[in-house]
């Protein structure tokens, strides 16, 4: 069992345990961050000196996921008065490493936790002053530590959330409680998958490997979960990168089973009888957030935009909408809707984001292999 889980299989509760280990963590890490301030490199954040905020650009260039450009997620830097964030957008994270090598310009991007280690090693990121971000004592000190490396917040991590099959009640049996319906003959032709080797650790899973074992296959294991994915492959209706169009296929009955987020279930469950599973080979979860590039031409801008998404008006509204988990402490639960806080655990992150409940993304050092081992899936369909 790693830290991480040792932290969480705590038996306090959400609000007792994580505001105590916000104390006792988070100011410790806001106390080291403001003397460094003053002690210079060596100790955490060095004492850089920059231009002030006045004399950045101000054109923030922020490689975002579809949805999360929308103006109340940074209302409050937009109510500061500075200019509104030029967005780009990324389908999935390995295609943005991709386009970072390749000289893809971003002050901010926003990938899962389990990446940041790919970045680093790629040299293009910086670690937060989070003595800058006025909210970061309210955060979730337990998913900010899967933004740190080596003492280094290079993460400010703002949501949490999972990936796991959506159904159709009303086609396929909910009490088969399992990524099995991903790769199932009974929904043969109405089967969504996302584009993301991910896929490929659900077939394994599919076929009994462990979950923790999942993140790190050896060469046979990978390739009988590629060769199972691929036997299977023709019963794909779509392999989706649009999740608005995944929801429409789900609408229409074209999939019946789908690789999905919470914000599908959220969506649709009012619209069509649809299941979120949490698989009994235990869910595949996320946290994520941002990142900063260390050649940044708007050091305190992205500081400012990174402490509005952060605030708790964003968190109420990013849970109400998706069923996304949000790292704010301060988040009111109770305004939002009581099926959705049940169905994703979201008042006990501590217990449901644990192993053997579910396992949260972690760094791959040799995640080229699953890539490749993905691309003859896809290719085996022409996709």
């Amino acid at each position: 069992m790693g830290q991480f889980d040792a932290v969480l299989n705590k038996t306090t509760t959400r609000r007792t345990f994580l505001r105590s280990m916000a104390v006792a963590g988070g100011a410790g890490v806001l106390a080291a961050c403001r003397k460094t301030e003053t002690t210079g490199p060596g100790t955490g954040v060095s004492s850089i000196t920059r231009p002030p905020i006045t004399e950045e650009t101000g054109e923030l260039l922020v490689h975002e996921w579809a949805g999360y450009e929308s103006k109340w997620i940074w209302k409050d830097y937009r109510d500061k008065g500075y200019p509104d964030p030029t967005y780009s957008f990324l389908t999935n994270t390995e295609g943005v490493i991709a386009k970072t090598q390749g000289g893809f310009p971003w002050d901010i991007t926003h990938p899962e936790v389990g990446y940041i280690q790919d970045y680093v090693n790629m040299g293009v990121l910086q670690e937060w002053d989070t003595s800058l971000i006025a909210n970061f004592a309210r955060l979730n000190p337990v998913l900010e530590a899967t933004g740190n490396i080596d003492g280094k917040q290079y993460e400010i991590v703002t949501d949490w959330g999972y990936s796991c099959p959506l159904i159709r009640t009303d086609k396929l049996d909910p009490s088969i409680n399992s990524y099995s319906h991903l790769f199932s003959d009974e929904a043969a032709g109405h089967i969504g998958w996302f584009d993301t080797p991910w896929i490929l650790q659900m077939a394994a899973m599919t076929l009994g490997v462990p979950a923790d074992e999942a993140f790190f296959m050896d060469d046979a294991t990978l390739t009988e979960a590629k060769d199972f994915a691929i036997s299977k492959a023709s019963g794909v209706y779509t392999i989706w990168v649009d999740f608005t169009q995944m929801w429409d296929d789900v609408r229409q009955g074209n999939l019946w089973a789908t690789y999905a987020w919470p914000d599908a279930f959220v969506v649709l469950k009012e619209e069509v009888p649809v299941a979120y599973l949490l698989p009994d080979e235990g869910a595949l979860s996320w946290a994520e957030g941002l990142v900063l590039r260390s050649d940044t031409e708007n050091y305190y801008h992205a500081h400012e935009y990174a402490d509005a998404w952060a605030s708790v008006t964003t968190g109420e509204k990013l849970i109400g909408l998706w069923g996304y988990g949000h790292s704010n402490l301060d988040v009111d639960l109770s305004e939002i809707d009581p099926e959705v806080v049940e169905v994703f655990g979201l008042d006990d992150p501590e217990t449901n984001l644990s192993e053997p409940n579910s396992y949260i993304d972690r760094y791959q050092p040799d995640r080229d292999r699953y890539n490749r081992a993905w691309d003859e899936v896809k290719a085996s369909i022409g996709a």
